[in-house]
């Protein structure tokens, strides 16, 4: 997959006033671009971990959004072929660095939704009725001003990735209801506590809980075999679950409390700072029950 520079991008972007999705796209079909096939115009906030042969991505980020009404019978232009957006196939849809505050009924429509990329905005909560979208896999609502998460977001069985760092979440029960999370960031909250119902999370390979308010952990989180990293730096924690001696991946616990050098010398050797890229290996993506799984190829 090859991006565009984002200096370029920057360099030859005018400057843009506040608009709605109506007003950007006009009369005219929004470019959507394939996965290994097209150039992409991502920036550099803009995850790029999670495409796959195939997939879709329409960028619609850092145009000043203020609302994607009509989004739901938006036209693209697809290698050549206008079609709606509903015809489209495992969409990523980025919408990052905008000025939503929420998202229109029609939104919560679009079956054909695989990843919402909808960081930097301006959302003071996550709206339950994403939680009827079936085929939504991954979320990311990186620097909004989210203070809960709404129960119905503890029903979506199949989310794979979920992320909602730098926000202002104090609690997150009812997590361990998401027990295919394979991605887990909830960096830069105000967490004081886990729930203990964390422990149902076995398939995670990337988790992040840095830059909170965490005293202690969950026994049963040690029983969670992280495959790549566990994320705890910056928070005033002063030891660790015995389980996480049995952790594949390493943790990283800088800026807080815990001495290393009293630790077990096998949980010793777990401690290690090297950020690891967010699920890169191969793997066989669960969507939501109305789609088969689909084999991604290795990146």
């Amino acid at each position: 997959m090859r991006s565009a520079p984002l200096a370029l991008l920057l360099a030859a972007a005018p400057l843009l006033a506040d608009q709605t999705l109506l007003q950007y796209a006009g009369d005219k079909p929004v470019r959507v671009y394939s996965y290994a096939t097209d150039e992409i115009p991502l920036g550099k906030g803009d995850n790029t971990n999670n495409f796959a042969q195939g997939d879709k991505i329409l960028q619609l980020s850092r145009l000043e959004l203020t609302s994607l009404e009509g989004i739901a019978n938006l036209k693209v232009l697809d290698r050549g072929k206008v079609r709606s957006i509903r015809e489209l196939e495992d969409l990523h849809l980025y919408v990052n660095e905008n000025k939503l505050r929420s998202l229109p009924a029609e939104f919560f429509t679009l079956e054909n939704l695989a990843v919402l990329y909808i960081s930097f905005n301006r959302f003071d909560a996550i709206p339950p009725e994403i939680a009827k979208m079936n085929n939504l896999w991954g979320v990311y609502w990186t620097g909004n001003n989210i203070a809960a998460i709404p129960p119905e977001v503890w029903g979506m069985k199949w989310l794979r990735k979920f992320q909602v760092s730098k926000n202002r979440l104090t609690s997150l029960e009812g997590l361990g209801r998401l027990t295919e999370l394979r991605h887990l960031n909830m960096a830069d909250n105000l967490l004081e506590r886990l729930p203990e119902d964390i422990g149902n999370l076995k398939l995670l390979r990337v988790c992040d809980f840095s830059g909170n308010r965490l005293r202690r952990l969950p026994e049963g989180f040690g029983a969670v075999p992280i495959v790549h990293q566990l994320r705890l730096a910056g928070n005033p924690l002063e030891d660790l679950p015995a389980g996480f001696v049995n952790m594949p991946g390493s943790i990283d616990v800088t800026g807080t409390k815990v001495d290393v050098e009293k630790l077990p010398s096998a949980l010793r050797a777990k401690i290690g700072t090297e950020k690891v890229v967010d699920d890169p290996d191969k793997k066989t993506r669960i969507k939501g029950p109305r789609k088969k799984p689909k084999v991604e190829v290795q990146q």
